[in-house]
Order: structure tokens, then C-alpha cells, then sequence
């Protein structure tokens, strides 16, 4: 019996088992009996599944074998699991609101009967049936490893009979339980069969038409009208695939496939939410560089479009807000000049004098942000500043422009002596207003999204990005690369 490793418990236990108390039996909404012969009086979860997570949502007692799930808001249908108190568990559809079941503890699926629920006992029927079959095909299998000429030949018939049963068992069961939850379930995990690839102007099988098939139809077998298929361990899995294995790690392409995936999703209102944000939160928490251009293509795609109408109006302001802020700050596009309100450029060097990016006249410039009484800023720059002068050194045309965070004059030009970076454009924005408090010329905290430091920009010539938010070690990595192509 497998283990569950990612329960995750939203209340804890004792609410839980208060809670049982708390509802008499005119309020019970929900009512889920067992009896597990053999168990032990101890203290088992009921979860469900949910975005490749398991999320515990009652428990009961056990008290001579014998326990009950109960409630006041009805269960929504899925996939369920119960947890036993050694972490073992099994599976349980639930649809009907109220059923019981029986079982042994040493036995749990064979032994496996039901009352009261039309879903459980062919979902059941088809475990048992898998289960024996993988007894038959286990033992060819491992013979399989080892075995030669004919032997080999007679193993891999019989392994072939078996996949055979198997899945004239699966196309009987899903046309004689099309009514049944579980059939979708099976239904989704039921792999695209591929036809015989066209041949491509050469006269030979095209090597493409495979991959672009499968992903084409890859959701044909998921019924995105059902809700119940996000609580299942399926929905998930197959979208996490979709978006990372089968689309290409760039933010143009995630765009298309993000986009063709909510357009399915939008069967069910529910399934539109979750596909919806799920995207959306996963790619403004990416740790790939360049991928918050997905995060901002979602929220001007949907949220300001007000086709979000789950998310109230802060949230919406809160989420467009950092979409407006990320986006002229993405990967291939110019990077914001540091000019005020009025246009004009206001960074200034030590003695005074106005800098700004555009007048940089090189291959590359590397755009630093530090603080400098940042203890982490005193550990990296000294190691920015080696790998930089290391790629000057090799031949590469390279301008550093850096940029102090704090308003602090003196110890900004301190920061640059004992950093010696003083072959570097460095320049602040040392402001003051009319009573003498310090001030930031624009909003280029925002614009290049700086909350902490040090971050590091890469331009092209163009003062393009290239790279943002990377280490030290990066630069000379994304240089090296860029130089090769």
C-alpha cells in the first residue's frame, strides 16, 4: 500500500473532531461511514485531491473499527482519500452524500464493499482487476530482464496477452459505466494513440508530426465541463505536463499554450478559476528569467479585461498594478532611462554631474542596483567587479552603470573606495525637497522593480535586456553563451 507524503491539513485535528460534535444529525449535509476490520481505535483523515495536493478537510475517531465523516456543507465531488493513522490510505469517489463501506485492515482494496453509492463499487471492480493483473505481469517482466531467444519471445507473448485483457477490459468497462465518474478519470489517463506519421517532402516520415499530434490532442480526453476533475490527482498532473514538458521554456510559447488551455477551460466556470489563476500566480513566483512576461500576459489578458470576476476590486488594482510595473521592464525590451517627471535625465556621479544609460557606447552594460551599506551588496560587488574586469580582460566591450539605492552622499562615496569601483559609472539619485528630506526623482524604483539589493541588469548596445536579476556568476555564463551564437 503506497504512503501519503503531502497531506496537508487545513485545520487542525482537534477542530476537526470538535467540529463532529458540534452538528446534529438535522444539520448533517455529508455522512460517510466505515468499518475497517482490524484497525485500531485511533484517528483518520478524509482529504481530498487539489492541485497536485492533498488537503485534509475531516476527521473522525475509530472506535472498535468503526468511524463517521460528517457535515453541514455538502462534500463537492472528487477523488477523496482515507488516511490511516500509519499514513496508509485508499481511495474513495464521492458523489452520493451519503454512504458507508467495509473493508479489512490487512485487505483494504480486495475486501473493499460498499453501501448506498453507485460510484465506488465499479471504481473498486476496476482496482481489483488492475491489481491482478500486475500480479500476472509483474513476474514476466523481471524474467524479461535477463531472458534470451526463445524463452524471450515466449515471455513478451504472454506480456502482450495481458496489456491485451487489460485494455479490452478498460474499453468494456467505460462502455458499460459511461455514467460513472470514474470513467472519466480512466478516460484521462488513457494516452493519445498517434497515427502513422505523413511523409514530409523528402519522401520521409516527418519527425515533427509525432509531437505536434500529441500535444494538439493532448486535453481531448479530459472532460473540462466537470468540475470534479480538479479534485482528482489527473487535472493537475496533466496540465503541469502540458505547460513544462510539452511547451517550450519560453514566455511567447507558454503565452499560446496558456491561451488554448484556458479557452478549454472555460467549460466550467470553476475550472476557468482555477486554470486561470494557477497560471497566473505560478509564473509572477517563476524563478526562470523572463518568465513574469507570462504573469503580465495573463493579467492583461484576463484580469483587466474583467473576465476574473472572482477577484474584488483591491485585489484586481493590487494584481494590475504589478503587472503595469513588470512589463516595460521584460526581457527584449528597452530599458527605462532614468529621467524625471519632465523627461530629463537626473542620475548623478559624486562630483555632480548627470549620467544617463543612452550615452553608454558599448557591446554591454551592466546595470547594478546596490545599497551601500547593504551587508549583501559589500559581498557582491567585490565579485561582480572580478568578473567583470575578467571579461574586459578577454576582450568584451563592457560599461558598468551602477546605481546607489540610498541617499546617504557620504557613505556612498566610502562604499566606492573600499569597493574600488570607482573605474564605474556610478551614480544616485540624491535629491531634496524643500524642507531638506530626500527625495526620488521618478518612479524608477518601480520601473525596475527594486526592492531589494543588489540586482543586476545585462544590456545589449541597444540597451535592451537581456538578462535581469542575476548572480555574478550569470554574467559571465550569459556572455559567454551569447557570444557562441
Amino acid at each position: 500500500m503506497k504512503r501519503i507524503t503531502t497531506i496537508i491539513l487545513i485545520n487542525t485535528l482537534a477542530l476537526f473532531s470538535f467540529s463532529q460534535n458540534v452538528f446534529n444529525q438535522n444539520q448533517e449535509k455529508y455522512k460517510i461511514t466505515g468499518e475497517i476490520t482490524g484497525l485500531k481505535d485511533s484517528t483518520v483523515i478524509l482529504a481530498y485531491y487539489f492541485g497536485g495536493k492533498q488537503y485534509a478537510t475531516d476527521t473522525a475517531n475509530v472506535i472498535n473499527g468503526k468511524f463517521t465523516f460528517k457535515g453541514d456543507k455538502k462534500l463537492k465531488g472528487g477523488m477523496y482519500l482515507v488516511v490511516l493513522s500509519d499514513s496508509k490510505y485508499f481511495d474513495i469517489i464521492v458523489s452520493e452524500q451519503n454512504f458507508s463501506f467495509t473493508t479489512k485492515l490487512n485487505d483494504l482494496i480486495g475486501s473493499m464493499t460498499f453501501k448506498n453509492s453507485k460510484e465506488n463499487p465499479p471504481f473498486y471492480k476496476y482496482l481489483n482487476f488492475i491489481m491482478e493483473m500486475q500480479k500476472k505481469v509483474t513476474p514476466i517482466r523481471e524474467q524479461l530482464k535477463s531472458a534470451e531467444g526463445e524463452i524471450k519471445q515466449e515471455l513478451q507473448i504472454k506480456a502482450q496477452e495481458i496489456d491485451e485483457e487489460v485494455k479490452k477490459y478498460r474499453k468494456d468497462f467505460l462502455t458499460n459505466n459511461a455514467d460513472k465518474f470514474f470513467s472519466k478519470i480512466i478516460q484521462a489517463t488513457t494516452e493519445i494513440e498517434i497515427p502513422e506519421a505523413p511523409l514530409d517532402s523528402t519522401g520521409n516520415p516527418d519527425k515533427n508530426f509525432s509531437y505536434l499530434y500529441y500535444k494538439k490532442h493532448f486535453w481531448d480526453n479530459i472532460d473540462f465541463s466537470d468540475a470534479r476533475m480538479l479534485r482528482t490527482p489527473i487535472f493537475f498532473s496533466k496540465m503541469d505536463q502540458y505547460l513544462d514538458k510539452l511547451t517550450a521554456k519560453h514566455p511567447d510559447s507558454i503565452n499560446i499554450s496558456a491561451d488554448i488551455l484556458v479557452e478549454k477551460a472555460r467549460a466550467n466556470d470553476e475550472i476557468f478559476r482555477y486554470v486561470v489563476s494557477y497560471i497566473t500566480s505560478t509564473y509572477e513566483r517563476s524563478k526562470i528569467m523572463g518568465m513574469d512576461a507570462v504573469f503580465v500576459h495573463m493579467v492583461e489578458k484576463y484580469y483587466i479585461t474583467n473576465q476574473c470576476n472572482w477577484v474584488d476590486s483591491i485585489e484586481l488594482v493590487k494584481i494590475s498594478d504589478r503587472a503595469q510595473k513588470i512589463a516595460p521592464n521584460l526581457i527584449g525590451r528597452k530599458a527605462a532611462e532614468f529621467v524625471d517627471f519632465y523627461g530629463r535625465p537626473f542620475m548623478k556621479d559624486t562630483s555632480g554631474i548627470v549620467h544617463s544609460l543612452n550615452e553608454i557606447n558599448a557591446d554591454y552594460t551592466i546595470l547594478v542596483f546596490f545599497g551601500p551599506t547593504c551587508g549583501h551588496c559589500k559581498k557582491e560587488i567585490p565579485k561582480i567587479k572580478h568578473n567583470v574586469d575578467s571579461l574586459i580582460l578577454s576582450g568584451y566591450d563592457i560599461k558598468t552603470f551602477a546605481v546607489a539605492t540610498e541617499f546617504d552622499k557620504k557613505e556612498w562615496k566610502k562604499f566606492i573606495k573600499e569597493q574600488k569601483t570607482g573605474s564605474w559609472i556610478n551614480v544616485a539619485d540624491i535629491n531634496h525637497d524643500s524642507e531638506g528630506n530626500p527625495v526620488a526623482s521618478s518612479d524608477w524604483r518601480d520601473k525596475y522593480d527594486i526592492y531589494s539589493t543588489p540586482v543586476i541588469y545585462l544590456l545589449d548596445r541597444e540597451k535592451k535586456i537581456l538578462a535581469k536579476r542575476i548572480t555574478h556568476s550569470q554574467i559571465v555564463e550569459i556572455l559567454s553563451r551569447l557570444e557562441k551564437n
